[in-house]
């Protein structure tokens, strides 16, 4: 099943409910920050942004977020029939976990060669290589506050 991804300079909108490398937070939406932002706050009000290595389970999705030596953010990603993995680091790729993924959604070539290197199929999206849209346009029929319970 195909993913439905939107591209503009700076971030990537994926299935309208995930929002990765926002350039700032959007509260309509679960924000993937591609780097650890900062130490964890849990009395932070805004709990749709993930920047922290961990497992967060959001009513609709269910998010594993891996760190390669604390830089790059790794997220696999489980929403109602979809799973898909975006992927950062190369290294991310020989976790069990990171197998179970249908989609693999990657910035660079360094991904590509390790998911040929480890003969990992299914569906592929290099980020580099997808056309840019407005953020207007990408979000003409998303941008309404979505409900999240936090359990």
């Amino acid at each position: 099943m195909a993913i439905d991804i939107k591209k503009t300079e700076n971030w990537i909108l994926i299935e309208n409910k995930f929002l990765f490398n926002p350039t700032e937070i959007e509260i309509w939406i679960i924000n993937l920050l591609p780097t650890i932002w900062e130490e964890m706050a849990y009395d932070r009000w805004n709990l749709l942004s993930i920047d922290f290595p961990g497992e967060y389970d959001i009513g609709w999705a269910f998010i594993k977020v891996y760190a390669w030596n604390w830089d790059k953010l790794n997220f696999l990603v489980t929403h109602e029939w979809i799973t898909f993995a975006i992927i950062q680091s190369p290294e991310v790729l020989e976790l069990d976990e990171v197998c179970d993924m249908s989609t693999w959604i990657f910035p660079d070539e360094l991904v590509s060669k390790k998911l040929d290197q480890l003969e990992m199929e299914w569906d592929r999206i290099n980020l580099s290589k997808l056309d840019e849209m407005s953020f207007e346009d990408a979000t003409k029929d998303t941008q309404q506050e979505i409900e999240v319970n936090i359990e």
